[in-house]
Protein backbone atom coordinates (compact mmCIF):
# COMPACT_ATOMS: atom_id res chain seq x y z
CA UNK A 1 0.00 0.00 0.00
CA UNK A 2 1.13 3.63 -0.86
CA UNK A 3 0.64 7.15 -0.50
CA UNK A 4 -0.99 9.06 -3.68
CA UNK A 5 -1.35 12.88 -4.26
CA UNK A 6 -4.43 13.76 -5.97
CA UNK A 7 -6.69 16.80 -7.20
CA UNK A 8 -10.45 16.54 -8.29
CA UNK A 9 -13.74 18.49 -8.12
CA UNK A 10 -16.78 17.97 -5.78
CA UNK A 11 -20.73 18.18 -7.08
CA UNK A 12 -20.38 21.88 -7.52
CA UNK A 13 -17.32 22.04 -9.22
CA UNK A 14 -14.99 23.06 -5.78
CA UNK A 15 -11.33 21.85 -6.43
CA UNK A 16 -9.96 19.90 -3.89
CA UNK A 17 -6.79 18.25 -2.92
CA UNK A 18 -5.49 15.59 -0.82
CA UNK A 19 -3.46 12.39 0.47
CA UNK A 20 -5.12 8.77 0.20
CA UNK A 21 -3.18 5.69 1.05
CA UNK A 22 -4.44 2.83 -1.03
CA UNK A 23 -3.36 -0.38 -3.51
CA UNK A 24 -2.85 1.50 -6.50
CA UNK A 25 -3.97 4.75 -8.59
CA UNK A 26 -7.39 2.93 -9.89
CA UNK A 27 -8.29 2.28 -5.96
CA UNK A 28 -8.12 5.92 -5.57
CA UNK A 29 -10.06 7.19 -8.61
CA UNK A 30 -12.89 4.19 -7.30
CA UNK A 31 -12.93 5.82 -3.80
CA UNK A 32 -13.18 9.51 -4.64
CA UNK A 33 -15.80 8.54 -7.19
CA UNK A 34 -18.03 6.35 -4.39
CA UNK A 35 -16.93 9.47 -2.30
CA UNK A 36 -18.96 11.80 -5.12
CA UNK A 37 -15.83 13.45 -6.51
CA UNK A 38 -14.44 14.09 -9.84
CA UNK A 39 -10.91 12.95 -10.32
CA UNK A 40 -8.40 14.86 -12.37
CA UNK A 41 -5.12 13.83 -11.20
CA UNK A 42 -4.16 10.74 -9.20
CA UNK A 43 0.03 10.56 -8.64
CA UNK A 44 1.86 7.87 -6.59
CA UNK A 45 4.14 9.45 -3.40
CA UNK A 46 7.64 9.13 -4.11
CA UNK A 47 9.41 7.60 -0.90
CA UNK A 48 12.48 10.18 0.09
CA UNK A 49 15.32 7.65 0.79
CA UNK A 50 17.21 10.25 2.69
CA UNK A 51 15.96 12.01 5.55
CA UNK A 52 16.01 15.76 5.40
CA UNK A 53 16.29 18.03 8.12
CA UNK A 54 12.59 19.04 6.93
CA UNK A 55 11.53 15.91 7.66
CA UNK A 56 12.84 15.20 10.88
CA UNK A 57 11.21 18.56 12.07
CA UNK A 58 7.81 16.86 10.19
CA UNK A 59 8.17 13.88 12.20
CA UNK A 60 4.88 13.46 14.51
CA UNK A 61 5.32 13.62 18.17
CA UNK A 62 3.37 12.29 20.95
CA UNK A 63 2.40 16.04 21.76
CA UNK A 64 0.82 16.94 18.60
CA UNK A 65 -1.27 13.47 18.85
CA UNK A 66 -2.71 14.84 22.06
CA UNK A 67 -3.34 18.68 21.07
CA UNK A 68 -5.40 16.91 18.16
CA UNK A 69 -7.28 15.16 20.54
CA UNK A 70 -8.04 17.49 22.51
CA UNK A 71 -9.21 19.90 19.75
CA UNK A 72 -10.84 17.77 18.74
CA UNK A 73 -12.83 17.18 21.71
CA UNK A 74 -13.28 21.01 22.36
CA UNK A 75 -15.44 21.21 18.91
CA UNK A 76 -17.03 18.12 19.08
CA UNK A 77 -18.05 19.05 22.87
CA UNK A 78 -19.36 22.45 21.02
CA UNK A 79 -21.54 20.59 18.78
CA UNK A 80 -19.95 20.72 15.77
CA UNK A 81 -20.06 17.44 13.10
CA UNK A 82 -17.44 15.46 13.53
CA UNK A 83 -16.29 15.64 9.80
CA UNK A 84 -16.40 19.31 9.97
CA UNK A 85 -14.61 18.89 13.02
CA UNK A 86 -11.75 17.31 11.40
CA UNK A 87 -11.68 19.91 8.95
CA UNK A 88 -11.05 22.72 11.23
CA UNK A 89 -8.49 20.52 13.16
CA UNK A 90 -6.82 19.66 9.73
CA UNK A 91 -6.33 23.11 9.19
CA UNK A 92 -5.24 23.78 12.28
CA UNK A 93 -2.27 21.45 12.02
CA UNK A 94 1.18 22.39 11.75
CA UNK A 95 2.70 18.66 11.05
CA UNK A 96 2.57 18.47 7.48
CA UNK A 97 2.74 14.58 7.63
CA UNK A 98 -0.18 14.33 10.11
CA UNK A 99 -1.99 17.01 8.18
CA UNK A 100 -1.67 14.78 5.37
CA UNK A 101 -3.18 11.85 7.53
CA UNK A 102 -6.05 13.70 9.12
CA UNK A 103 -7.04 14.16 5.54
CA UNK A 104 -7.40 10.67 5.06
CA UNK A 105 -9.07 9.63 8.08
CA UNK A 106 -11.19 13.04 7.17
CA UNK A 107 -12.27 11.29 3.99
CA UNK A 108 -12.71 7.71 5.01
CA UNK A 109 -15.21 9.11 7.78
CA UNK A 110 -17.14 11.22 5.12
CA UNK A 111 -17.09 7.96 2.78
CA UNK A 112 -18.90 5.76 6.27
CA UNK A 113 -16.22 4.81 8.29
CA UNK A 114 -16.16 4.90 11.98
CA UNK A 115 -12.98 7.27 13.78
CA UNK A 116 -11.91 4.31 14.94
CA UNK A 117 -11.96 2.40 11.54
CA UNK A 118 -10.30 5.32 9.75
CA UNK A 119 -7.82 5.79 12.69
CA UNK A 120 -6.86 1.77 12.35
CA UNK A 121 -5.32 2.55 8.92
CA UNK A 122 -2.91 4.53 9.95
CA UNK A 123 -1.57 2.03 13.68
CA UNK A 124 2.13 3.80 13.93
CA UNK A 125 0.15 6.88 14.73
CA UNK A 126 -3.10 5.57 16.39
CA UNK A 127 -1.82 2.23 18.49
CA UNK A 128 -4.85 -0.28 19.26
CA UNK A 129 -5.44 1.69 23.04
CA UNK A 130 -6.19 4.70 20.73
CA UNK A 131 -8.41 3.12 18.50
CA UNK A 132 -10.27 0.95 21.11
CA UNK A 133 -11.25 3.75 23.36
CA UNK A 134 -12.49 5.75 20.13
CA UNK A 135 -14.66 2.74 19.15
CA UNK A 136 -16.02 2.70 22.30
CA UNK A 137 -16.73 6.22 22.55
CA UNK A 138 -18.48 5.79 19.54
CA UNK A 139 -21.03 3.00 20.92
CA UNK A 140 -21.95 5.26 23.86
CA UNK A 141 -21.88 8.67 22.37
CA UNK A 142 -19.19 9.69 23.85
CA UNK A 143 -16.47 10.68 21.42
CA UNK A 144 -16.26 14.07 23.08
CA UNK A 145 -15.53 12.64 26.64
CA UNK A 146 -13.46 10.03 25.55
CA UNK A 147 -11.14 11.61 23.19
CA UNK A 148 -10.13 14.51 26.17
CA UNK A 149 -9.48 11.57 28.35
CA UNK A 150 -7.59 9.82 25.62
CA UNK A 151 -5.53 14.00 25.26
CA UNK A 152 -5.04 13.70 29.42
CA UNK A 153 -4.20 9.96 29.21
CA UNK A 154 -1.37 10.87 26.50
CA UNK A 155 -0.06 14.13 28.13
CA UNK A 156 0.38 11.90 31.50
CA UNK A 157 2.54 9.61 29.46
CA UNK A 158 4.06 11.77 27.87
CA UNK A 159 4.92 14.10 30.71
CA UNK A 160 6.41 11.08 32.76
CA UNK A 161 8.28 9.88 30.00
CA UNK A 162 9.97 14.17 29.21
CA UNK A 163 10.29 13.91 33.42
CA UNK A 164 12.39 10.71 33.26
CA UNK A 165 14.64 11.80 30.55
CA UNK A 166 15.29 15.18 32.10
CA UNK A 167 16.40 13.47 34.94
CA UNK A 168 18.59 11.42 32.97
CA UNK A 169 19.75 14.10 31.17
CA UNK A 170 22.87 15.63 33.57
CA UNK A 171 24.22 12.28 34.56
CA UNK A 172 24.71 11.57 30.44
CA UNK A 173 26.13 14.97 29.82
CA UNK A 174 28.82 14.19 32.51
CA UNK A 175 29.77 10.82 31.08
CA UNK A 176 29.66 12.33 27.79
CA UNK A 177 31.90 15.48 28.77
CA UNK A 178 34.11 13.50 30.49
CA UNK A 179 34.38 10.96 28.17
CA UNK A 180 35.46 13.43 25.52
CA UNK A 181 38.04 14.83 27.94
CA UNK A 182 40.01 11.64 28.86
CA UNK A 183 40.07 10.99 25.56
CA UNK A 184 41.58 14.34 24.54
CA UNK A 185 44.07 13.85 27.41
CA UNK A 186 45.05 10.46 25.97
CA UNK A 187 45.62 11.01 22.17
CA UNK A 188 46.58 14.80 22.17
CA UNK A 189 48.14 15.92 25.27
CA UNK A 190 49.96 12.76 27.24
CA UNK A 191 51.92 11.17 24.08
CA UNK A 192 53.37 14.68 24.06
CA UNK A 193 54.53 14.42 27.12
CA UNK A 194 55.90 10.39 26.40
CA UNK A 195 58.03 11.68 23.95
CA UNK A 196 59.86 13.79 26.28
CA UNK A 197 60.76 10.73 28.62
CA UNK A 198 61.90 8.77 25.19
CA UNK A 199 64.37 11.28 25.51
CA UNK A 200 65.68 10.85 29.31
CA UNK A 201 67.94 8.10 30.34
CA UNK A 202 66.27 7.24 33.36
CA UNK A 203 63.81 4.45 34.65
CA UNK A 204 59.77 5.34 34.78
CA UNK A 205 57.96 4.85 37.77
CA UNK A 206 56.07 1.31 37.49
CA UNK A 207 52.33 3.28 37.10
CA UNK A 208 54.02 5.38 34.37
CA UNK A 209 55.43 2.42 32.26
CA UNK A 210 51.33 1.16 32.55
CA UNK A 211 49.96 4.18 30.92
CA UNK A 212 52.24 4.26 28.44
CA UNK A 213 51.82 0.53 27.83
CA UNK A 214 47.99 1.12 27.37
CA UNK A 215 48.40 3.53 25.03
CA UNK A 216 50.95 2.02 23.06
CA UNK A 217 48.66 -0.97 22.91
CA UNK A 218 44.97 1.04 21.90
CA UNK A 219 47.21 3.01 19.38
CA UNK A 220 48.59 -0.37 17.68
CA UNK A 221 45.60 -2.30 18.23
CA UNK A 222 42.79 0.46 18.28
CA UNK A 223 40.84 -1.21 15.31
CA UNK A 224 40.77 -4.28 17.05
CA UNK A 225 39.41 -3.17 19.92
CA UNK A 226 36.65 -1.08 18.09
CA UNK A 227 35.93 -3.77 15.83
CA UNK A 228 35.35 -5.50 18.76
CA UNK A 229 32.88 -3.26 20.21
CA UNK A 230 30.93 -3.14 16.96
CA UNK A 231 30.68 -7.05 17.26
CA UNK A 232 29.40 -6.73 21.13
CA UNK A 233 26.97 -3.81 19.82
CA UNK A 234 25.89 -6.14 16.92
CA UNK A 235 25.29 -9.30 19.12
CA UNK A 236 23.58 -7.35 21.40
CA UNK A 237 21.23 -5.65 19.15
CA UNK A 238 20.67 -9.21 17.24
CA UNK A 239 19.87 -10.72 20.42
CA UNK A 240 17.37 -7.92 21.56
CA UNK A 241 15.89 -8.83 18.21
CA UNK A 242 14.78 -12.39 19.21
CA UNK A 243 12.08 -13.79 21.45
CA UNK A 244 14.37 -15.77 23.59
CA UNK A 245 16.66 -12.78 23.72
CA UNK A 246 14.93 -10.31 24.01
CA UNK A 247 13.35 -12.68 27.12
CA UNK A 248 16.42 -12.95 28.77
CA UNK A 249 17.42 -9.36 28.64
CA UNK A 250 15.01 -8.04 30.57
CA UNK A 251 14.50 -10.98 32.84
CA UNK A 252 18.25 -9.65 33.62
CA UNK A 253 17.09 -5.98 33.61
CA UNK A 254 14.82 -6.81 36.29
CA UNK A 255 16.70 -8.88 38.27
CA UNK A 256 19.28 -5.75 38.31
CA UNK A 257 19.37 -3.56 41.55
CA UNK A 258 17.42 -0.60 41.49
CA UNK A 259 17.18 -0.37 37.81
CA UNK A 260 14.20 -3.90 38.12
CA UNK A 261 12.55 -1.99 41.23
CA UNK A 262 11.96 0.83 38.36
CA UNK A 263 10.83 -1.18 35.30
CA UNK A 264 8.59 -3.15 37.61
CA UNK A 265 6.96 0.57 39.18
CA UNK A 266 7.13 2.04 35.53
CA UNK A 267 5.39 -1.23 33.93
CA UNK A 268 2.50 -1.70 36.74
CA UNK A 269 1.80 2.42 36.69
CA UNK A 270 1.34 1.79 32.37
CA UNK A 271 -0.99 -1.53 33.67
CA UNK A 272 -2.85 0.11 35.53
CA UNK A 273 -3.19 3.41 33.82
CA UNK A 274 -4.07 2.03 30.21
CA UNK A 275 -6.26 -0.81 31.75
CA UNK A 276 -8.10 1.85 33.92
CA UNK A 277 -8.59 3.75 31.37
CA UNK A 278 -10.12 1.56 28.78
CA UNK A 279 -12.13 0.01 31.24
CA UNK A 280 -13.93 3.28 32.23
CA UNK A 281 -14.20 4.09 28.36
CA UNK A 282 -16.36 0.85 28.18
CA UNK A 283 -13.62 -1.09 26.61
CA UNK A 284 -14.73 -4.62 28.00
CA UNK A 285 -12.15 -6.54 29.78
CA UNK A 286 -11.12 -8.80 27.97
CA UNK A 287 -10.35 -6.89 24.87
CA UNK A 288 -8.50 -4.18 27.52
CA UNK A 289 -6.74 -6.74 28.43
CA UNK A 290 -5.19 -7.67 25.25
CA UNK A 291 -4.44 -4.37 24.35
CA UNK A 292 -2.69 -3.63 27.60
CA UNK A 293 -0.37 -6.67 26.80
CA UNK A 294 0.80 -5.23 23.70
CA UNK A 295 1.52 -2.00 25.54
CA UNK A 296 3.83 -3.62 28.35
CA UNK A 297 7.42 -3.46 26.94
CA UNK A 298 9.09 -6.08 29.30
CA UNK A 299 8.71 -9.14 27.94
CA UNK A 300 8.61 -10.94 31.57
CA UNK A 301 5.61 -8.73 32.82
CA UNK A 302 4.04 -9.02 29.47
CA UNK A 303 3.19 -12.38 29.43
CA UNK A 304 2.40 -12.53 32.91
CA UNK A 305 -0.40 -9.82 31.66
CA UNK A 306 -0.59 -12.20 28.27
CA UNK A 307 -2.13 -15.15 30.84
CA UNK A 308 -4.54 -13.00 32.89
CA UNK A 309 -7.77 -13.23 29.72
CA UNK A 310 -7.10 -17.21 29.80
CA UNK A 311 -7.77 -17.52 33.60
CA UNK A 312 -11.02 -14.79 33.44
CA UNK A 313 -12.57 -17.28 30.97
CA UNK A 314 -11.62 -19.93 33.78
CA UNK A 315 -13.69 -17.49 35.96
CA UNK A 316 -10.72 -16.22 37.84
CA UNK A 317 -10.65 -12.45 38.77
CA UNK A 318 -7.38 -10.29 38.19
CA UNK A 319 -7.13 -10.23 41.13
CA UNK A 320 -6.65 -13.57 41.57
CA UNK A 321 -4.50 -14.03 38.54
CA UNK A 322 -1.88 -11.82 40.07
CA UNK A 323 -1.65 -13.37 42.99
CA UNK A 324 0.79 -15.83 41.88
CA UNK A 325 3.00 -12.85 40.39
CA UNK A 326 6.12 -12.45 41.13
CA UNK A 327 6.42 -9.04 39.65
CA UNK A 328 3.12 -7.16 40.95
CA UNK A 329 3.30 -6.09 44.55
CA UNK A 330 0.43 -7.19 46.84
CA UNK A 331 -0.67 -3.59 47.51
CA UNK A 332 -1.33 -3.45 43.87
CA UNK A 333 -3.38 -6.85 43.70
CA UNK A 334 -4.91 -6.13 46.90
CA UNK A 335 -6.15 -2.70 45.26
CA UNK A 336 -6.94 -4.63 42.59
CA UNK A 337 -9.36 -7.03 44.37
CA UNK A 338 -10.97 -4.42 46.55
CA UNK A 339 -12.10 -2.94 43.09
CA UNK A 340 -13.69 -5.74 41.76
CA UNK A 341 -15.47 -6.35 44.49
CA UNK A 342 -16.95 -2.74 44.78
CA UNK A 343 -17.48 -2.34 41.19
CA UNK A 344 -14.68 0.08 40.66
CA UNK A 345 -12.13 -1.80 39.12
CA UNK A 346 -11.38 1.40 36.74
CA UNK A 347 -11.06 4.25 39.78
CA UNK A 348 -9.22 1.66 41.77
CA UNK A 349 -6.24 1.33 38.80
CA UNK A 350 -5.88 4.99 38.18
CA UNK A 351 -5.32 5.57 41.26
CA UNK A 352 -2.26 2.71 41.08
CA UNK A 353 -1.02 4.71 37.98
CA UNK A 354 -1.14 7.93 39.62
CA UNK A 355 0.87 6.52 42.64
CA UNK A 356 3.13 4.05 40.90
CA UNK A 357 4.13 7.16 37.97
CA UNK A 358 4.60 9.14 41.38
CA UNK A 359 7.17 6.85 42.66
CA UNK A 360 9.15 6.06 39.53
CA UNK A 361 9.42 9.83 39.14
CA UNK A 362 10.93 9.85 43.08
CA UNK A 363 12.86 6.40 42.23
CA UNK A 364 14.92 8.17 39.25
CA UNK A 365 15.25 11.06 41.20
CA UNK A 366 17.08 8.71 43.84
CA UNK A 367 18.60 6.92 41.39
CA UNK A 368 20.38 9.44 39.30
CA UNK A 369 21.33 11.19 42.85
CA UNK A 370 23.33 8.15 43.34
CA UNK A 371 24.65 8.03 39.65
CA UNK A 372 26.27 11.56 39.69
CA UNK A 373 28.25 11.18 42.65
CA UNK A 374 29.51 7.87 41.12
CA UNK A 375 30.18 8.98 38.00
CA UNK A 376 31.81 11.99 39.67
CA UNK A 377 34.42 9.58 41.92
CA UNK A 378 34.87 7.25 38.77
CA UNK A 379 36.31 10.32 36.28
CA UNK A 380 38.20 11.73 39.06
CA UNK A 381 39.93 8.27 39.52
CA UNK A 382 40.66 8.00 35.62
CA UNK A 383 41.96 11.78 35.95
CA UNK A 384 44.06 11.00 38.90
CA UNK A 385 45.37 8.17 37.75
CA UNK A 386 46.74 10.27 34.30
CA UNK A 387 47.76 12.99 36.21
CA UNK A 388 49.84 10.94 38.82
CA UNK A 389 50.95 8.61 35.84
CA UNK A 390 52.74 11.95 34.09
CA UNK A 391 53.99 13.57 37.27
CA UNK A 392 55.69 11.03 38.79
CA UNK A 393 58.71 11.05 36.42
CA UNK A 394 59.05 14.74 36.49
CA UNK A 395 59.34 15.06 40.19
CA UNK A 396 61.83 12.51 39.95
CA UNK A 397 63.89 14.28 37.65
CA UNK A 398 63.97 17.42 39.64
CA UNK A 399 65.01 15.95 42.38
CA UNK A 400 67.58 13.72 40.29
CA UNK A 401 68.62 17.65 38.84
CA UNK A 402 69.49 18.95 42.42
Amino acid sequence: MGSFTYRAKDRKGTPIEGVMEAESTGAVTARLQAMGYFPLTVAEVTPRRTTSAISILNRIRVSDVAALFRQLSDLIGAGVPLVRALAVVTDQTPNEQLRGILQQISQDVSSGDSMAQAMAKHPKVFPKLHCSMVRAGEAGGLLGDVLERLAMFTEAEEELRSKIWSSLAYPLVMVGAGTVAIVVLVTVVIPRIITIFDSIDQALPPITEMLIGIISFTRSYWWALLGGLIAIAAGLYNLARTDDGRLMIDRILLRTPLVGTIIIKREVGKFARTLGSLIRNGVTILSALEIVADVITNRVIQREVAQIPADITQGEGISKTLQASRVFPPVVVNMIAVGEETGHLDSALLRIADSYERQVERSVKTLTSLIEPLIIVAMAVVVGFLVIAMLLPIFSIDVSGS
